[in-house]
């Protein structure tokens, strides 16, 4: 009687090694296959040395980067990292009027908002390359870039767009100057 005891318990262990092995191997995140998550790649891209070349382009890893502050559940050293990149992507004269401690206070202020709310963004559209309208503003180049932004809410879903006004800087580089609702 001991005997078969001691094998049932032994197949139940074996049983629950087996089902705990398979849970693991099917719920373990990309970061362990070798692969980066989208805010380990963000949080470490060197936006000094591989600056993106549009205005386009330029919004276009603004918005990765909102996607990941608002909906991966970043941490404060996250966030203020992904901050920190968010900025590297605005005009000096956006940066002037919206210094760093304040910028950080605001933007953790309305995540926590936006999560209080229970706000997911599921979808973001930046405008084609073509709908991309360039002017001279002031002698500086400018360009207007739309983006829309479907946000899903405790009982609907909405839309809001914007458009993002980006200036050529000496540098050649395209930078975030400022955004408007149309």
């Amino acid at each position: 009687m001991k005997k078969k005891l001691h094998v049932v318990i032994a197949v139940v262990i074996c049983a629950a090694l087996c089902v705990g092995y398979y849970y693991y191997l099917s719920h373990r995140t990309i970061t362990s296959q070798g692969q980066p998550t989208e805010m380990q790649q963000l949080l470490n891209k060197d936006l000094e040395s591989s600056y993106p070349s549009t205005p386009r382009e330029v919004l276009l890893m603004y918005n990765r980067i909102l996607l990941c502050m608002f909906g991966q559940g970043a941490d404060d050293d996250e966030l203020e990292k992904l901050a920190s990149q968010a900025r590297l992507l605005m005009d000096e004269e956006l940066l002037s009027q919206n210094p760093e401690e304040t910028y950080l206070h605001d933007l953790k202020a309305e995540i926590n908002n936006f999560h209080k709310e229970s706000k997911e963004i599921i979808n973001v559209r930046v405008s084609s390359g073509k709908e991309v309208e360039k002017k001279t503003v002031n002698g500086s180049e400018c360009a207007y870039v739309g983006a829309s932004y479907s946000v899903k809410g405790k009982k609907d879903t909405e839309q809001s767009r914007q458009t993002y006004i980006l200036r050529k800087g000496e540098d050649g580089r395209w930078r975030i100057l400022g955004f408007y609702q149309p």
